[in-house]
């Protein structure tokens, strides 16, 4: 009996001390963070800069426009979409691994769109809630063609570059304990980040996502002269990110990442989506607003959301075939293969639940 009154104690301390520390903004209750993101008119979404192929600002139209551009940036740019059918209402606020989380938990950000992994203690300790994987990947490591290495397993006495957040620190440790290979580490430093250092000769070799590495290695001046080895030594899922304890925001989240997993299972595309419309399959009609059930005349308004939001979604943005291969598929600089980033169908882990 006493453990138990203990427990609640400090149950009890904890969340006054999350709610003291982070602010009432950190414990959002249904419906709150929607009606915030309503009134102001705009979704304010956390992403990285400069991460070619995923996040970045560039200029567009010939040179006439800049505008967030990759694979991340569209996730937003999606939300937006199903929020107000506008692609344009959309903030991009830039974070990087120390900024991300607490821009999320203290509201500076609705939503973190960034290459973030999904892992237990984020999820249980920092209390976020991760979406529907976008992203499948694992963590690979880099290095330059004149080490003369084909695997990360021939860089004993190797200097490493890692940051002190993320999940590369702890991955790296892991991979050499295993393998009985001594290395030694180059913590970078606040503002910097590890491919900073490793371009300065600072270590022989760093490692991240291994999407993160081929858009690193494509910034940089000689790409040529650098190779991603072939160990895999993690898993990493990346997707959305939003705060926990909203569960109409975070619905609105994970539908519009699963409508466009369901666009490309049911073969719409941006280009073909108005030859959809009043078509005889009810998945379809269903999918375009244009038929629901017994409650609510269609689907959206079970989240506030307006009668086209899926619909439209596709129009602006595209299926997540479409995004994927305009930003980082085999014919864009990055040349990533889908791999798991397949629809189920095609061998992949791509699953969405019915829309009805």
């Amino acid at each position: 009996m006493i453990h138990k009154i203990v427990f609640s104690l400090i149950t009890a301390f904890w969340i006054m001390s999350l709610s003291t520390v982070e602010g009432a903004d950190y414990n959002p209750t249904y419906g709150t963070t929607y009606k915030k993101v309503q009134d102001r008119g705009h979704v304010i979404c956390g992403t990285k800069e400069e991460f070619p192929g995923f996040s970045e600002l560039k200029l567009v139209d010939d040179g006439a426009e800049e505008k967030w551009v990759g694979f991340d940036a569209d996730i937003c740019r999606a939300i937006a979409v199903a929020m107000f059918g506008d692609d344009t209402a959309i903030e991009y606020e830039v974070v990087d691994g120390r900024t991300r989380f607490s821009y999320l938990i203290d509201g500076s950000i609705d939503v973190l769109s960034a290459a973030t992994t999904f892992t237990y203690s984020r999820n249980v300790d920092k209390r976020l809630e991760f979406l529907p994987t976008t992203y499948y990947d694992g963590q690979g490591f880099i290095v330059r063609k004149t080490l003369g290495v084909s695997s990360a397993k021939q860089l004993n006495g190797a200097k490493i570059c890692f940051s002190a957040t993320g999940t590369a620190k702890n991955n790296t440790k892991d991979f050499f304990k295993l393998h009985e290979l001594d290395y030694i580490p180059v913590v970078v430093p606040l503002g910097k980040k590890p491919k900073d250092l490793y371009i300065a000769g600072e270590c022989d070799m760093y490692g991240t996502d291994a999407s993160g590495l081929a858009s690193n290695r494509y910034g940089f001046k000689h790409p040529e002269r650098h190779v991603i080895l072939p160990e895999i030594i993690s898993k990493e899922p990346l997707g959305p990110v939003v705060r926990y304890g909203d569960q109409q925001w975070s619905d609105i989240v994970r539908w519009t990442v699963y409508v466009l997993f369901i666009a490309e299972e049911l073969g719409i595309t941006s280009e073909n989506i108005s030859s959809f419309k009043e078509h005889k399959n009810p998945t379809i009609q269903r999918f375009m607003g244009e038929l629901n059930g017994k409650e609510d005349e269609f689907l959206g308004a079970k989240l506030g959301l307006h009668r086209l939001w899926a619909a439209d979604v596709i129009e602006y943005i595209g299926n997540y075939k479409e995004i994927y291969e305009r930003n980082v598929g085999e014919n864009t600089p990055l040349r990533l293969k889908r791999g798991l980033n397949k629809l189920y169908t095609k061998g992949g882990l791509l699953y969405a639940p019915p829309l009805k």
